[in-house]
């Protein structure tokens, strides 16, 4: 049997304060730090031995996966930090309030571009310093292939094929794995392992200091998954 275990990185600076991240790379908050050696805590009860563990190349991501590993005592392990498992591109809402922004929108509108499966923000300007072309992080990534804006279908279409070709076809017999993710990109994940409606996951949430772990059979289907 092999286990996935997907846990979402600590508070950030932009979620105390109620802004939209998306790629923009804000750090945790020590409240954060505290989750995910909480996260690593409550892992460790489990005893599971991890082989592999994944990331965004967000350092809220890299940071969670960090400290869990430190706190199971496994950081030696091989890591893999991949632009594709990003969170999901939130246009020019980046580093706006989620709170003020109802001042120019709507609820409806607002809950369409934090929850609607097919609802795009406005895309960043070509010259907006936001853009990820303009991050050294992504040099070496063609500026075609980078978002100025995303829907969460959008990010479903960049998630998955990775977690396919790169995740699920290189995962060994008896093999666990651990992803330190984002609300959106395990939201992507979930509809895929779960099978879910482009409606459905419109009502689903991944908390911050939440631990689900998939149990696979060796060729990959799914036996169980549980909260830890």
């Amino acid at each position: 049997m092999k286990k996935i275990v997907l846990v979402r990185h600590g508070e950030s600076l932009w979620n105390k304060q109620s802004l939209f991240s998306g790629w923009t790379d804000v750090d945790l908050t020590s409240k954060g730090i505290e989750d995910a050696r909480l996260m690593g805590h409550r892992l460790k009860s489990q005893n599971i031995q991890f082989n592999k563990a994944y990331s965004s190349v967000l350092k809220r991501a890299v940071l969670t996966l960090d400290l869990i590993l430190e706190e199971i005592g496994q950081k030696n392990i091989q890591i893999i930090r991949d632009w594709r498992l990003n969170e999901r591109h939130y246009g020019k809402l980046q580093g706006k309030s989620k709170v003020d922004i109802l001042d120019e929108l709507s609820w409806e509108q607002l809950h369409g571009y934090r929850r609607g499966y097919y609802t795009r923000p406005a895309a960043l300007e070509m010259d907006d310093p936001r853009n990820a072309f303009f991050d050294p992080k992504y040099s070496s990534i063609p500026r075609e292939l980078l978002p100025r804006t995303e829907s969460l279908d959008d990010a479903y279409k960049r998630i998955i094929p990775y977690l396919e070709g790169h995740i699920m076809s290189c995962l060994a017999d008896n093999e666990n794995i651990i992803l330190s993710l984002h609300g959106n990109t395990l939201r992507a994940i979930l509809k895929y392992f779960d099978r879910l409606s482009d409606s459905e996951i419109e009502g689903v949430e991944f908390a911050i200091g939440d631990i689900l772990v998939y149990n696979l059979d060796n060729d990959n289907n799914i036996i169980s998954k549980e909260h830890i």
